[in-house]
């Protein structure tokens, strides 16, 4: 069964992460081998998201944590559970829901953390002119004119569009275009708190849902810095092939940057030719010496390939140190609107307060995602 996205997304909204980070590691995962560290905190930081998690999800983590006896439970919160551990030989992990089903339901608006769910995927968001409005570009749905729907029962003859109204109040009208869903809710400042259910809901709908099948052109997507491996092609066979990244990570996993002689490696890794070395670098430096990991990451925070800086600037988020705020100021003004908004969100954990000249800026950022961030910081308490 699919973890519901509710439960998983009070964990971060409340800011439990932490908690249940420590709560795994105490208890089932801080034994885990050197290369399996990477692949389990892409897939946790899945799991404590807005993002989908299914079946092939669970395996993976399974499979990334391997074999172990136990099982756990944490109280996180009220009405939360975090429960984990190895149901026969396979690891499992779950939240709980124990209180009203009205908090859960609060649990399917977007809040801060959500946002990350939206820049990767088939369908991708876009801000338009009327502030109530947002473009949803789906790759071609029809051939035929733009529809458009004002409710559930004038949409009788697209489903589709009658399931969005359904289950979502807010919606006012919904424009079915060739290439795109637009879609205007009653009132503008709920879109922070719907996107990424909207988002998933326009997904499930129209993706592949057209003749076409193949995305509109546009700003590129895919996996985030906060991914560590990615996936790769299927070759002829069915088999899947072993990308660049996957290979850095096979030849570089068992680095510990604790270690000198692994430390020059990583380093060294760090200016190659090869961006997937150079990605697994930027992850792998933070074990290391302060200010090593600190020159590495300014430059790898500039660097040419953007898979590697949503790596870097990832990595700077998570180790969380004042000293590393001019280069998050700085990843404001990269052309990734991910690492815009990923930067955004580390300088609002280093507090932002030291940083609200360049946050008001970004609050005028050209993609909305980054400007709710940076209007989401600003609102917080200096």
């Amino acid at each position: 069964m699919d973890a519901p996205v509710g439960p998983r997304r009070l964990v971060v909204e409340r800011g439990l992460t932490a908690a249940a980070i420590t709560a795994l590691t105490r208890d089932a995962l801080g034994e885990l081998p050197f290369e399996a560290l990477g692949p389990v905190k892409a897939l946790l930081k899945r799991f404590f998201s807005a993002q989908d998690w299914g079946p092939a999800d669970r395996d993976a983590l399974a499979d990334a944590v391997g074999p172990g006896t136990g099982w756990w439970t944490e109280t996180l919160d009220d009405g939360l559970v975090l429960a984990f551990g190895w149901e026969g030989p396979r690891f499992g992990l779950r939240v709980e829901a124990t209180g009203t089903d009205d908090a859960v339901a609060a649990a399917d608006g977007l809040g801060r953390a959500g946002l990350e769910a939206t820049f990767d995927g088939p369908i991708t968001p876009e801000a338009t002119p009327n502030p109530r409005s947002l473009v949803f570009r789906t790759g071609t749905l029809h051939d035929g004119d733009s529809r458009s729907y004002r409710s559930a029962e004038e949409a009788a003859d697209d489903p589709r569009v009658a399931r969005l109204f359904d289950r979502f109040p807010d919606l006012a009208t919904a424009l079915v275009a060739r290439d795109f869903v637009a879609l205007t809710l009653r009132r503008a400042d709920r879109w922070e708190a719907l996107l990424a259910a909207v988002l998933a809901a326009v997904t499930d709908e129209f993706a592949d849902a057209g003749p076409d099948r193949r995305p509109t052109p546009g700003p590129p997507s895919g996996v985030t810095g906060a991914s560590v491996q990615a996936a790769g092609a299927a070759s002829p066979s069915g088999e899947r092939r072993e990308t660049r990244l996957d290979r850095a990570w096979r030849e570089m996993g068992g680095l510990r940057a604790g270690e000198t002689a692994d430390l020059d490696l990583i380093v060294a890794a760090s200016t190659d030719d090869d961006a997937g070395r150079r990605q697994v670098a930027a992850g792998l430096v933070g074990g290391g010496p302060a200010e090593t990991a600190r020159r590495v990451w300014e430059t790898l925070v500039t660097d040419s390939s953007r898979s590697v800086r949503r790596a870097a600037v990832d990595a700077v988020v998570d180790a969380g140190r004042a000293d590393l705020r001019p280069l998050l100021e700085q990843s404001l003004g990269d052309g990734d609107p991910w690492v815009r908004w990923k930067a955004l969100r580390g300088l609002a954990e280093l507090g932002a307060a030291a940083s609200r000249p360049a946050i008001a800026a970004a609050a005028e950022d050209p993609d909305f995602r980054v400007r709710l961030e940076a209007q989401a910081a600003l609102r917080t308490p200096p």
